[in-house]
């Protein structure tokens, strides 16, 4: 919303008090301002809402009360419930110890159920905790003893209870929809229903291995719809009757729906659903909402067996009952006990309560009224302006007149539609004060008279009815002046009649005129009138429209003869609601929080105010302590209704505004609308109503009554300045808070009575007992019916309205008009039709060829075109008509061929023998695993994985780690340099050398390391393999040993699981599927080769009947009888082929002219055979065989011959023939036979018949092969049929053990995960213990590398200073020990550990002395001095050395701390890792235990299996056979394995005796070659000294040669005396000029230091005496304060004195050590000074005796020493030190080290700082190199370039300049901002978002590196900060995000080791920066008067300077 539009809304009431725990706090008038007086109502729609208490009382609920109804004295009392909130449900322990209890459900926020006692109502038990928010329904069982209860959303619980001891025995989920009804089994106990909507569950109280559970089945409806069910009831054979909503009984069955039981001729068996089953006596009787009892024998039912594909009982009651026009909802016995009692109540949903008799043995008793009351929902109600008397309407159209003041029911009138809305007409324009009027859904207005002249024969008579709309109207009202009544309705219009009464034509009754009517753009829901204009109306809208519309009210009846539309856009005003109420949730959400934050603000306050006064002292960071902590929530989304919500009522106000009420979404609000304003202007919240709708209020005096949604009456009482303020209330619960809308609020005539109606059928009298507003008097006696004549009532709802009357008229107007000119046209038609007709005879008459043709006779095409238009409109009509038939048939085709025959492999068949008696072969039907199969196991493969996962380890074993080669001894000839900057100036030759003795000495490392690496791999003699003696555990524990599933003991597998059964059934699946489809397909190829056999003899029999033909009669051979292929049996498929297709393709065009009919064009469109179709080779005669034979057959006239000559015959015949030379071999005889022609027919014949021969032989040939193979097929699929049979047996055995492993698959799960969680934690505490054990591996080798490297120190020195002169004054140099330092308390480790090398003392054993090898006197050096004649590079090598030693002590020292700590480690591990052992044990046996318990229940699966006897075996003698049931199955491959087993170990026995005799053998060849390899080696050891003693005349170490040679050229280049001379004289020159500098610098300082000295005494002899005043004083005080307690001062001076001593000499021990340390002292260090001679001290003026002095402050060269740096200067150059030594090596070791090593080197750059006075020369650089050598390892100090040294030394110099330079802090910060806007001007314009974050986060980064923290926050740091931003115009505050600005800062600290920043200052700097930024800004806050308006802040023009921000 734009903030312009919004600027005046204001919201009242938006402010959320506080819960202040009392109710009538702020309340200005008494609760009982209003008195229930009665209750007419009863929520008879409600089901079971009838419970019968004794004899004379039933009771039922009505809205939150209970009603007592008395039958014998007809009379109501109610008593209101507990909470409040409704009732869920009513019921009753029908046992007869139980008879004075009755049940309770009541609904609210904890829902309870009340056992009451009755009639004292005290409660005996109280049930709760058995839904969230409601309940539904509950029931007892037939003992009495169980209770369950049903919840209802959002929980739908069902609890059973053990209701006497308010236990619950179970609960469950019931159904995701509402449950209606709860139903115990009379026969079984563990068994109940439930059903509701949509729905109904079976339920069963199992008691499993895992405890008992509710077990529920949800019945699945199958093929029968979806109905909701309201009663049931449970048969003895655990079958089910319940009813459904056509009113049938459906008999369900193990969850299914066995059938559906109706009356003949399908009738249903009610017309409406069943509310009640009961059975007795094998009779059924049902209940039903259409009225009927019917009675029905059961057994009936019970022997029904309809077919599957109709399951349907059609059976007619033996008894019916018609209690009335009722809707039976519920009915209660009577006597229940009492079998011959039959009355019954009866709950009418109509409205009512009946007594009714069941009487099935005598004439039953005719039903009864007992109470009369509304039936279902009460839309409105009026009060009597003039009497004692009110009326409500329902919404079936009843109208209900009552006498309040008497409180009974004067008169009930039926109207033919559903009521809408009723009026009362007021007495001002009615004199008779008795007339109505009332709209009704059909659009029908009915005007209507009261008569209670008589009020014991009231009546109601219609006076008029209008329709005036076309659709159901929805509000009446009436103006002020009764002048003017309008209806509004859906069809989106007003209609509006004027009201009139003229005394003067002795009318009585008041007039209704139609007006007419207004259109609007949505339907009008509500009206209002204007308090001022009368015509003035204002109109609510459902979509949320408001209109105002003046009506005119001189309207003529001119202007409405055509329409009654009389809309003028022009009187018309309009505006809409938009919805805002998202919105100002949101804002009082904001509201909230930030008084919750104020609250928290506050409460912290006031722990500091009483902290503070706790501590006086104490110093808290106000800003930081009262910061939020809370992270900010997430604001609820703008929600906008997507259709707006109805205008429930509106009205005017006294603002000139518009009150609505809103439905939906914006409930909860009263909004004030203006037609100006695009939104409401003011918004009122209704406390305690949120979402809550109002939809209707009622005004008296200063009070407004509103009926809520929720079915309470709430009063307000106006406030009087402010109307709007609906602060002051009382609610008041009386309807029901479900469905109880109250609609309408009315007062009586004299005020003093109410009457509130609801949609729950409730209307309730109040008694007002606040300020009375008479509305009239009371008048008697009441008019009678004036005479009026007959009226017309209107019954139909298709009558027309007024609007369509008028339409009506004009449109029948036009009509006859159309139909009169129609019939002048037809009078024109039918003449022209006479002269046709005349035309077409005169034709006929004609002779055929003279005759025109039709076609010529056609008048005009159009009309053949339309007739033919027609034609194909029916035929489109007929195949439309017949589509849905079609699709029928289509879709019943599809869903049987999917049900049977989708998923079959094939159609099964079945193969017939040919000639052989053989039984005939079926295949077996097959279905085909399809892609779902596929699918589970693509499932099954994904839980593979998953358990795979899930699986247990064992331990994690140990993990050997390979050794690594050591590198060779260091290379002592390079004197501890580096040989890369040597070995480049070696020769040829030497580097020959060098490379040659490298190598051997890296192949004696590698030698050794093989040598030792084959030993440990020594296998040990004394122990077997592991792999061998893994192998001999496995057999000893399994060999022979099967383990049965039946044992106690047995370990099931953790492959035993689910999936593993799911593999096994897959592949059984599987492989069942491979054995049947491999027979099918078996003899599919069989039916194959019979179809191809029947086509071969089919050509072979054509063949013969062609032979027998030529052939004569007795020569003829028949083949042997063939079965033919049966169609049906052997291809069924074929009858699955459609031959028809929807259609005959004729279309209109083929029969338009009828020149053939539809049967011949479909014959004519069939295709034909023509000469086109025919071979042109069937027609070449001469190439046809057929054709040759008959030519032979004609030719050789072989029909003469009777029968051909058997072959001996023949033979002869021939052989007495003429030969073929003769001719009387071709002469013929007399009949015309030659010889010849004699020979050819016999040889002819002859040919035949050895044909047919030959045919005969090869038909029977194949046909007895295939009668071979059909049984051969025939026995095979007897086997597959049994294996068949076994594998289906057998998988059901699967799926048994399967459904068990489903059952427990949870349980093992979770078992599962808590062992492998203690295995998980069990095993990471052993990686542990194993990485700890290589930890401690390693450091034994490091501690032994360590050992050898001090050896090859020691060798190596040892070597070098052999032979020397003063080796025994070298030796005691190197020899000196080191010993750790004691450590001193309050000195770090850093000081403890850089004095070590200083405390050592010497040993007093044989480097006591120094013996000069050339000299015998005895002589002591002093090694702090390198001694005349001594190489100084020897005499400095020889402390390098020592060093060395030492630091490899230090580190060996280190390493034994380091094993002992890691083996205690160890042993604290192991001990936690039995206990996490024990845990895993625990859980793991808890998990076999289950699985052993599961195992159990699997082995109680019966599996089947077939046996032969020989597979039998007996181990008893005699013939007493045992049970075969308790043997066992094993398998006897197993046993034959074992005895196999047993040779192949003897095998392997023999074998190993081969191998280890063949091993002997080559241990005496290796043996022998080891030997002869010794006797090598001595003869070339041997050889080699020969030639060494020829070569050098001695034996020598080539080792040692070369390293002597190669030490002897090393020391020749690195070492010459002129060198050494120039350099020494360099340094001696330095030296004097530095000591000349420093003389002068120390006169200065000693002057100095004198005076101060001076001023030091004086002020320290003023200090003692004031030290003594206030001694005295403070010892008087403590003596007068506390004269018990003892005086401690004293002691405590004391102390502290000694403390003070203490301190001064440790200072004075810490400036020796440090001297000590430092040896020749070429620097000092700050707070080092030197001590001096106590001579010295002498000469000084002496202190007074009680101050001790340190004589280092007596020192007179310490006087001129420079002056020490301060804190601020140590912490900069602490900060430039860290930063670079973790830029150089921060990599390679970690920030503890970093930190220490910066620490000390800081304190020594800073001292040299101060003596080198910023100069830095090579000598310079030289000595500081070699000091921080001793502070930082070498190791690390490479990574330092020289010049990263020069420049680190630059920069602390630099520090010291600064210190002594002008430079201040506000041109520090000054640079240090513009450096922050040039690196945003670099960043780029786009790349930043937010350029004040980025330059303040860039100068905080910078400060924290350049001032100390102290200086960071000071005040003046801080304004000069501000004051550099608020010149910027770019720097915005409201921009800078304090915690990034930390957080960043935090990281930039840490990455730069700046150890003291911390984020509390950083905070606290970056909040007051900003808020001093904001304060001098002068942000205006924005306006938050509304909740609505979104303001942006005014901001200051920005210059154009800077950068764009």
């Amino acid at each position: 919303m734009d903030s312009s539009q919004g600027d005046n809304v204001e919201l009242i009431g938006q402010e959320e008090e506080e819960d202040l725990g009392d109710d009538e706090f702020g309340i200005s008038f008494l609760q009982d301002i209003i008195e229930l007086e009665h209750s007419f109502g009863y929520d008879c729609k409600r089901l079971f809402n009838l419970v019968m208490l004794d004899d004379d009382t039933l009771i039922f609920v009505s809205g939150n009360f209970l009603h007592y109804f008395s039958i014998s004295r007809r009379e109501v009392t109610f008593r209101e419930t507990v909470f409040g909130c409704g009732i869920g449900f009513i019921t009753k322990n029908e046992r007869p110890e139980f008879k004075d209890l009755f049940t309770v459900g009541e609904n609210g926020p904890r829902p309870t159920i009340f056992i009451y006692e009755y009639p004292s109502h005290d409660v005996r038990i109280k049930l709760t905790g058995a839904a969230k928010t409601c309940l539904t329904a509950g029931s007892y069982n037939a003992s009495g003893e169980l209770f369950a209860s049903q919840a209802g959303y959002p929980d739908f619980i069902i609890t059973i209870w053990r209701w006497e001891r308010a236990e619950v025995v179970l609960r469950a989920k019931s159904f995701q929809s509402n449950i209606l009804f709860v139903h115990f089994s009379e026969y079984n106990p563990i068994l109940l229903c439930s059903s509701g909507l949509s729905h109904i569950k079976f339920w069963k109280m199992a008691n499993t291995f895992t405890g008992l559970k509710l077990k529920g089945d949800l019945g699945r409806f199958g093929k029968t719809d979806f109905s909701d069910i309201h009663a049931m009831y449970m048969l003895p054979d655990e079958n089910v009757i319940s009813g459904c909503d056509w009113g049938n009984m459906l008999l369900w069955e193990a969850g299914l729906i066995k059938f559906e039981i109706c009356r003949k001729g399908r009738k249903p068996c009610h017309l409406k659903p069943i509310t009640r089953i009961t059975m007795k006596n094998g009779e059924v009787t049902t209940v039903g909402m259409d009225g009927y009892v019917r009675v029905w024998y059961w057994e009936t039912v019970d022997l029904a067996d309809p077919p599957e594909d109709d399951l349907f009982v059609e059976i007619d009651p033996i008894y019916e009952f018609k209690i009335s026009d009722v809707e039976i909802r519920a009915m209660q016995k009577i006597k229940p006990f009492e079998e011959m009692d039959f009355g019954y109540y009866a709950q009418d949903g109509n409205g009512g309560i009946w007594f009714c008799d069941i009487n099935t043995y005598d004439v039953p008793r005719p039903p009864r009224q007992l109470y009369s009351c509304v039936g279902g929902r009460v839309l409105a109600a009026q009060m009597s302006p003039i009497s004692p008397h009110m009326l409500t309407l329902s919404e079936s159209g009843k109208i209900f007149v009552y006498d309040f003041e008497a409180q009974r029911l004067l008169l009930e009138k039926q109207f033919a539609g559903n009521g809408v809305d009723i009026l009362w007409i007021d007495t001002q324009i009615s004199s008779l004060g008795t007339e109505l009027v009332a709209g009704f859904e059909d659009g029908i207005l009915r005007h209507i008279f009261l008569d209670l002249s008589n009020p014991a024969k009231a009546s109601m008579h219609l006076v008029t009815a209008f329709k005036a709309h076309t659709a159901s109207i929805t509000w009446l009202t009436i103006n002020r002046s009764s002048t003017l009544l309008v209806s509004g309705s859906a069809d989106r219009s007003m209609f509006i009649y004027a009201l009139s009464n003229d005394s003067s034509t002795g009318q009585q009754l008041v007039q209704l005129r139609p007006l007419g009517f207004v259109e609007f753009k949505a339907v009008p829901s509500c009206f209002y009138w204007h308090p001022e204009e009368q015509s003035v109306v204002l109109i609510g809208c459902r979509s949320g429209e408001v209109y105002e519309y003046n009506i005119r009210t001189n309207v003529t009846q001119q202007e409405t003869y055509l329409s009654y539309n009389i809309t003028d856009p022009a009187r018309l005003r309009s505006t809409r609601f938009v919805s805002v109420k998202s919105r100002i949730r949101r804002e009082l959400w904001r509201e909230k929080i930030k008084k919750r934050k104020e609250k928290k603000r506050d409460r912290k306050m006031r722990e500091i105010e009483k902290l503070k006064k706790a501590n006086p002292g104490l110093q808290i960071d106000m800003e930081s302590a009262l910061a939020d902590s809370e992270p900010d929530e997430e604001e609820e989304p703008l929600h906008i209704p997507i259709i707006p919500n109805r205008i429930i009522w509106l009205r005017y106000t006294e603002r000139n505004t518009i009150w609505v009420s809103m439905a939906g979404y914006d409930a909860g609000y009263v909004y004030e609308l203006e037609f100006d304003a695009p939104e409401p202007t003011i918004c009122t919240l209704i406390t305690d109503a949120d979402d809550v709708e109002i939809h209707s209020y009622h005004i008296v005096d200063e009070y407004i009554l509103f009926g809520m949604m929720n079915g309470s009456l709430r009063i307000n009482r106006f406030n009087a300045e402010n109307f709007a303020d609906l602060a002051d209330y009382r609610n008041y619960p009386m309807h029901d808070a479900l469905k109880g809308i109250i609609p309408c609020i009315m007062s009586s005539y004299d005020g003093q009575r109410l009457v509130s109606v609801g949609y729950d059928g409730n209307v309730f009298l109040y008694k007002w007992n606040g300020p009375k507003v008479a509305r009239n008097f009371l008048k008697k006696p009441l008019p009678s019916m004036p005479s009026i004549g007959p009226v017309v009532d209107i019954f139909d709802p298709e009558t027309p309205s007024l609007e369509q009357e008028k339409i009506n008229a004009e449109l029948k107007r036009q009509q006859e008009a159309a139909e009169a000119h129609d019939r002048d046209v037809l009078v024109k038609i039918g003449q022209l039709q006479s002269v046709y007709f005349e035309i077409v005879r005169r034709n006929d008459e004609l002779p055929p060829g003279l005759r025109f043709p039709d076609k010529d006779l056609l008048l005009d095409p159009r009309i053949t075109r339309q007739i033919r238009d027609e034609l194909q409109a029916e035929l489109d009509d007929v195949r439309e008509d017949l589509a849905y038939d079609l699709e029928f048939a289509q879709v019943g085709h599809a869903k049987l061929y999917n049900h049977f025959l989708k998923k079959l492999d094939h159609v099964p068949f079945t193969i017939t023998p040919l000639c052989a008696n053989v039984e005939p072969v079926s295949t077996f039907r097959l279905e085909t695993l399809g892609e779902e199969f596929n699918q589970i196991k693509l499932d099954i493969e994904e839980r593979i994985k998953r358990e795979q996962d899930m699986r247990l380890t064992e331990v994690i074993a140990y993990e050997e780690k390979e050794d690594s080669i050591t590198g060779p001894s260091p290379e002592s000839f390079f004197f501890g340099r580096d040989p890369k900057n040597i070995t480049p100036r070696f020769s040829r030759k030497m580097m020959r050398l060098l490379h040659r003795y490298r190598s051997r000495q890296l192949y004696e490392v590698r030698r050794i390391f093989d040598w030792d690496k084959l030993e440990r791999q020594k296998p040990d003699p004394n122990r077997n393999h592991p792999d061998d003696d893994a192998k001999i555990a496995e057999a000893q524990r399994n060999l022979g040993d099967y383990k049965l599933k039946i044992n106690s003991d047995y370990e099931p597998k953790s492959t035993e699981t689910l999936t593993a059964k799911y593999i096994e059934i897959v592949e059984c699946r599987a492989r069942y599927f491979d054995m049947i489809d491999s027979f099918n397909q078996r003899v599919i190829a069989l039916r194959d080769h019979k179809k191809e056999l029947m086509e071969f003899i089919q050509k072979r029999r054509d063949r013969l009947e062609r032979i027998h033909e030529y052939l004569p009669e007795v020569n003829r051979i028949q083949l042997k009888k063939i079965n033919a292929i049966d169609m049906e049996m052997e291809y069924p498929e074929l009858n699955l082929i459609e031959h028809f297709s929807p259609g005959c393709g004729v279309n209109v065009d083929d029969i338009l002219e009828l020149s053939n009919t539809v049967e011949e064009i479909i014959r004519l469109r069939k295709p034909q055979r023509t000469l086109d179709n025919v071979s042109i080779y069937e027609m070449a005669a001469l190439d046809n065989s057929d054709l040759q034979e008959v030519t032979k057959f004609k030719a050789l006239q072989i029909s003469k011959l009777r029968s051909t000559l058997p072959a001996e015959e023949l033979r002869e015949y021939i052989q007495n023939l003429p030969a073929a030379s003769d001719l009387a071999y071709y002469e013929p005889d007399e009949e015309g036979n030659s010889p010849m022609m004699q020979e050819m027919q016999h040889r002819w014949l002859r040919l035949l018949t050895v044909e047919q021969i030959h045919i005969i032989g090869q038909v029977d040939e194949q046909i007895r092969l295939f009668d071979l193979q059909m049984e051969k097929i025939h026995v095979d699929r007897f086997y597959t049929k049994l294996d068949s049979e076994f594998l289906t047996s057998f998988m059901i055995s699967l799926n048994q053990e399967l459904y068990i492993l489903r059952d427990s698959e949870e349980i093992e799960t979770q078992l599962l995960q808590n062992a492998k969680h203690a295995m998980g934690t069990r095993n990471e505490l052993q990686v542990v213990i194993n990485a700890t054990n290589r930890q401690l591996d390693e450091l034994r080798k490091t501690i032994e590398k360590i050992n050898e490297q001090i050896s090859g120190l020691q060798v190596l020195f040892m070597n070098t200073i052999k032979g020397h002169k003063f080796y025994d004054f070298l030796r005691r140099i190197f020899k000196k020990k080191w010993r750790p330092p004691k450590r001193v308390h309050g000195d770090d480790d850093e000081s403890s550990s850089s004095s070590s090398s200083s405390s050592s003392s010497e040993d007093e054993g044989a480097d006591a002395q120094s013996v000069d090898s050339l000299d015998m006197t005895t002589i002591r050096l002093d090694e702090n001095t390198c001694p005349t004649g001594l190489d100084r590079v020897l005499y400095e090598w020889s402390f390098t050395m020592r060093s060395d030693r030492h630091a490899l002590e230090r580190t060996l020292l280190e390493s034994h701390r380091d094993v002992d700590r890691k083996r205690r480690e160890i042993a604290e591990m192991q001990t936690k890792m039995k206990y996490h052992e024990e845990v895993y044990q625990r859980e793991k046996n808890t998990l076999l235990e289950f699985r052993r318990n599961r195992q159990q229940e699997i082995n109680k699966v019966q599996v089947n299996t077939i046996l032969r006897m020989d597979q039998l075996q007996h181990f008893y003698e005699g013939n007493d056979y045992r049970d075969v049931s308790n043997a066992i199955l094993f398998d006897a491959d197993m046993l034959v394995d074992l005895r196999r087993r047993a040779e192949k170990l003897h095998e392997e026995t023999l074998a190993t005796r081969r191998w280890h005799r063949i091993n002997f053998v080559h241990l005496r060849r290796m043996n022998r070659d080891i030997k002869f390899m010794r006797f090598e080696i001595t003869r070339l050891e041997e050889e080699i000294k020969q030639a060494q003693m020829k070569r050098f005349g001695l034996i020598v170490n080539l080792d040692e040669l070369e390293e002597e040679v190669l030490r002897r050229y090393v020391f020749e280049l690195e070492s010459t005396a002129e060198e050494e001379m120039s350099a020494l004289e360099k340094e001696l020159q330095e030296r004097k000029i530095e000591l000349s500098r420093c003389e002068e610098q120390l006169v200065q300082e000693t002057q100095t230091n004198t005076e101060k000295l001076n001023i030091q005494t004086v002020l320290l002899e003023q200090q003692n005496v004031l030290d003594s005043l206030l001694d005295v004083q403070e010892r008087n005080y403590a003596k007068w304060s506390n004269p018990q307690v003892l005086n401690l001062s004293y002691d405590i001076e004391k102390l502290m004195g000694i403390e003070s001593a203490l301190l001064q000499q440790i200072e004075c021990l810490e400036r020796e050590i440090c001297t000590l340390r430092l040896k020749a002292k070429p620097l000092q260090i700050n707070e080092l000074l030197p001590s001096q001679p106590q001579a010295v001290l002498n000469e000084l003026t002496p202190m007074e005796p009680e101050v001790e002095l340190c004589p280092a402050i007596l020192n007179v060269e310490a006087y001129m020493l420079p002056p020490m740096p301060d804190d601020f200067i140590m912490d900069r150059v602490h900060t430039i030190v860290q930063k670079s030594f973790n830029q150089f090596f921060g990599r390679h070791t970690s920030a503890d080290n970093v930190r220490k090593f910066s620490q000390r080197s800081s304190l020594y750059l800073c001292q040299a700082a101060y003596s080198f006075q910023g100069r830095y020369t090579d000598r310079i650089a030289e000595c500081i190199t070699e000091h921080l050598e001793t502070i930082v390892p070498k190791k690390y100090f490479i990574h330092i370039s020289a010049e990263e040294l020069r420049k680190l030394f630059n920069e602390v110099v630099a520090v010291f300049d600064y210190e002594h330079s002008d430079v201040n802090t506000e041109e520090l910060i000054s640079g240090i901002f513009e450096h922050a806007k040039d690196s945003l001007c670099a960043r780029g314009i786009c790349e930043v978002v937010n350029r004040t974050q980025f330059i303040v986060m860039h100068m905080f980064k910078e400060l924290s590196e350049v001032l100390p923290l102290e200086e960071f926050q000071s005040e003046e740091t801080l304004r000069i900060i501000v004051d550099v931003l608020e010149r910027e115009p770019m720097a915005d505050p409201r921009a800078i995000n304090v915690e990034e600005l930390v957080a960043s800062t935090l990281k930039h600290a840490q990455d730069n080791l700046l150890d003291n920043i911390t984020a509390l200052p950083l905070r606290q700097v970056g909040n007051n920066i900003q808020k001093a930024l904001i304060k001098r800004r002068q942000y205006k806050s924005p306006n938050c008067q509304s909740p609505l308006s979104v303001r942006i802040a005014s901001r200051k023009p920005t210059s154009s300077t800077g950068l764009p921000f």
